[in-house]
Parts: structure tokens; C-alpha cells; sequence
């Protein structure tokens, strides 16, 4: 199993849509909030056991206000988004892999996708 630094500290920046993770080997990272959302994990968005992982577009804002963020084990966190959505458990390989090689693991990975509700 491979080691992943675990985060140590979570900065919900909501008028900028992101989510700031520092992480255990003191890096520090930005994570849109619609990629976080359309990306998640669950097996509800994602199906069981599928890569790469599948685009499911948020269609209002309510989807990626972050209302908690909880620890799960020594492995992983579970956002719970505004809409009351959270089954998501984002494990720490996956925060990472988001940052190092996103196109990889995404369908049709957008950098900075659009809002649908923003004109």
C-alpha cells in the first residue's frame, strides 16, 4: 500500500467555491468545488468500481456549498454538500491523485468547469 500524506487542516473558502487542504508533508492545494462535487466518490454519482471517474455536473450552487467535512478512519473525508448529499468519502489518494494527474482518472476533465447557473 502506498503512503498518502493525510490532510491536516481544511479551509472552506466559500465565496471563491474552493476548498484549501494542507496537507501532512506541508503542501497546500485549491480544489474547485464544482470538480469536487461532479467527481464524488459515491457509488450513487460513480457506480461501483468505475474509472475513470465519471462527470456528473451540479446543477445549482446549493451542490457545492460544503456543510461539514468529516474524517473517516485514517484514510479518507466525507464532504456533506448543502443539498444534503453526503455519502461522498474522498479518500486521501483520491484528493491527491486530483491534484497530480487529474486527467487521468477524470472523464472529461475540465480545469475549471462552468456553472450552469452563472450566466
Amino acid at each position: 500500500m502506498s503512503y498518502y500524506p493525510h490532510p491536516t487542516e481544511f479551509n472552506y473558502i466559500q465565496d471563491k467555491d474552493i476548498l484549501r487542504i494542507k496537507f501532512s508533508d506541508d503542501k497546500t492545494f485549491d480544489y474547485d468545488l464544482m470538480m469536487l462535487r461532479g467527481y464524488c466518490p459515491c457509488a450513487h454519482c460513480q457506480g461501483h468500481g468505475s474509472r475513470p471517474m465519471k462527470w456528473n455536473p451540479p446543477g445549482f450552487h446549493r451542490q457545492i456549498v460544503v456543510s461539514d467535512i468529516t474524517q473517516v478512519g485514517n484514510y479518507a473525508a466525507c464532504i456533506a454538500w448543502g443539498d444534503g448529499h453526503n455519502t461522498g468519502v474522498y479518500s486521501f489518494e483520491y484528493l491527491r491523485e486530483l491534484i497530480d494527474h487529474p486527467e487521468e482518472i477524470l472523464e472529461n476533465y475540465e480545469p475549471h468547469p462552468k456553472k450552469p447557473w452563472e450566466k
